[in-house]
């Protein structure tokens, strides 16, 4: 058995090094920020502009739609989205032929 003296900076925690982020989570991240400007960027514009997300060759529309719908819900302006003929569509104001414009029936 051996005792000696100790420091303080032994027992401290040594800091760690960040993890190297694999290329799909970096594709992410992009696609994240280019969401969250858009949603700024309408957020501040007028009430009755409207962006379009067009999709890449590979892109799924499944996986747009909701990293973006996330991004809306944690976004804190109201913000409608609205998916037609494969493009996404988002704006302030209520996007035409979305659903909840009629009233249903009672049957």
């Amino acid at each position: 058995m051996k005792i000696r003296d100790a420091n303080l900076e032994e027992l401290a925690p040594k800091p760690r090094k960040s993890r190297v982020l694999t290329a799909r989570q970096l594709a992410a991240q992009r696609r994240d920020q280019a969401i969250q400007k858009t949603l700024n960027e309408i957020a501040v514009g007028p009430l009755s502009g409207i962006k379009k997300i067009e999709l890449e060759g590979n892109e799924k529309l499944m996986t747009i739609r909701l990293a973006v719908a996330r991004q809306i819900a944690a976004h804190p302006a109201a913000i409608n989205m609205g998916v037609r003929g494969g493009a996404i569509y988002l704006s302030r104001s209520p996007i035409p032929g979305g659903r909840g414009g009629r009233p249903r029936k009672n049957a």
